[in-house]
């Protein structure tokens, strides 16, 4: 999909037309995270709640929240929620990104369990294609966050030396 540049930020009278703070940030991410979760991207690692078996664990096992702070040393980041979210530092929100990348499935193959509207439970996962539909998510909320020098590749972030980079990496890797 093409991003259409609306009339105030054409016009450079939106304050956000150029870029976006942490709190817009924090914002945008939850929502993104939100769609990739509904859609059964982090199933693989995460697991899922059913009807009939409870907490099925994912690879991560049964308790994602020490999983989180095993891999980050960071405390209080789990569950992902508006709350917890919106309490981030730069720091967490950047560690918990890519824990997420390191973290993320495209589900490929399941069945619906359509016992009390219980959801799809996934067998078959792509990291590979996981990971670039994360890319393609994330990559355009940070090109617009504080001076649009962070994005996702291929394993970690890469904060730019120069915007020129920046461009310069857009028109290899577009996002």
């Amino acid at each position: 999909m093409t991003t259409r540049q609306y009339y105030s930020v054409r016009t450079d009278r939106n304050p956000h037309s150029a870029h976006i703070d942490l709190r817009a940030l924090k914002r945008l991410f939850i929502t993104a995270y939100k769609q990739l979760w509904e859609d059964g991207y982090f199933q693989q690692s995460f697991g899922y709640n059913c009807t009939d078996a409870g907490d099925v664990p994912g690879t991560l096992g049964p308790d994602v929240e020490s999983a989180m702070f095993l891999a980050l040393r960071r405390e209080n980041l789990w569950p992902l929620s508006d709350e917890n979210v919106d309490s981030y530092s730069e720091e967490d929100l950047f560690d918990v990104i890519e824990f997420l990348f390191d973290s993320v499935s495209k589900p490929v193959d399941g069945y619906y369990h359509s016992w009390n509207d219980c959801g799809t439970h996934y067998s078959t996962f792509n990291e590979a294609e996981g990971r670039e539909k994360y890319r393609s998510v994330l990559n355009p909320l940070l090109a617009i966050y504080g001076d649009g020098l962070f994005c996702l590749r291929m394993e970690r972030f890469s904060q730019a030396l120069s915007k020129a980079w920046l461009s310069s990496w857009k028109q290899i890797y577009p996002v």
